[in-house]
């Protein structure tokens, strides 16, 4: 469950498995489920691929440096072909949100966004979950949106985590399909 907006949120745990072709986006953190479950509340942070980073120090590290470094998208840019699905696979422990924003900007938890100098929220997290804005469970994978998509238009588009908002990264959506899968 997640609290988003006055609005409480009830988000499955269902993986996908790997679609043929489909590029995966990857989600990091390293949320310590000890001490953020704790801190937050039970279910908050699941053990993840590197359950490390205290909740203490994940709030020190905000502080002076505004991004807490192992919360994070797997590239700050992506290069897609028209019509390549994705898959978003969260390898850490907490909820994340994939948010395709104008701008970026802060995300719905102010306290985040105060911490990672993003005080204003970009619009687009203040509006509930769709195909442009997709919810990703710890420890789980989902599918993404296509390129070439509303979701993902043909072009250059921002994305963001709109509960960690320093988590950001650019999507390239070009004609053709003659892309490398590592670009």
């Amino acid at each position: 469950m997640l609290l988003v907006s006055g609005c409480l949120l009830v988000l499955g745990g269902t993986a996908v498995g790997s679609e043929e072709g489909a590029r995966t986006i990857r989600i990091w953190d390293g949320c310590d489920p000890e001490t953020f479950n704790e801190t937050i509340g039970p279910g908050t942070c699941l053990p993840g691929d590197h359950p490390t980073e205290t909740f203490a120090l994940f709030i020190e590290e905000l502080t002076l440096d505004h991004v807490a470094g192992a919360w994070r998208f797997g590239s700050t840019k992506y290069t897609l072909p028209d019509g390549r699905s994705t898959v978003l696979n969260n390898r850490g422990g907490e909820t994340h949100t994939f948010t395709r924003v104008a701008k970026f900007g802060g995300g719905f938890v102010p306290f985040l966004n105060d911490l990672s100098g993003t005080p204003v929220p970009a619009p687009e997290c203040l509006q509930p979950p769709s195909d442009s804005s997709i919810f990703v469970p710890g420890e789980n994978s989902v599918p993404g949106p296509t390129a070439g998509s509303s979701a993902m238009p043909a072009g250059v588009s921002r994305y963001q985590c709109c509960i960690h908002p320093w988590m950001r990264t650019t999507v390239v959506v070009k004609n053709g399909t003659n892309l490398s899968h590592h670009e």
